[in-house]
């Protein structure tokens, strides 16, 4: 037998034993876990300071709200300045003023609906 031979050998027997111990891991069952126990846990606030919570959060979402549209607002009147005016500046910052609002725009609903899976009405 000559060194080449030995080493074919040698790979031979190490791939056979690894198909082998595949084999037997994949064809094994699944493995027995803990059973699962789930427990109703719901957010909810302290006692008294629910109302007190509703009406901040409402008021940050009103204003939030506000803030994007005067947001968007100067936006389009600086663009519209800049257009009358021949105003390349105002223009610009104007239409980068509007890509801003739109990702604000985005931002806040995908945190409204962050806070109202969190926050939302109890156990469902």
């Amino acid at each position: 037998m000559t060194v080449e031979q030995g080493t074919a050998a040698v790979r031979a027997a190490s791939t056979v034993a690894l198909v082998l111990a595949g084999v037997v891991v994949l064809s094994s069952g699944p493995a027995s876990a803990a059973p699962e126990i789930t427990a109703a846990v719901c957010p909810a606030a302290p006692p008294g300071m629910q109302a007190f919570a509703d009406d901040v959060t409402a008021w940050v979402k009103w204003g939030v709200l506000a803030l994007i549209g005067i947001g968007a607002v100067a936006s389009l009147g600086s663009i519209l300045v800049g257009r009358i005016f021949s105003h390349p500046h105002a223009s610009r910052y104007g239409a980068m003023g509007v890509a801003v609002v739109v990702m604000v725009a985005i931002t806040y609903t995908v945190i409204l609906t962050i806070l109202d899976s969190i926050t939302g009405s109890g156990c469902t």
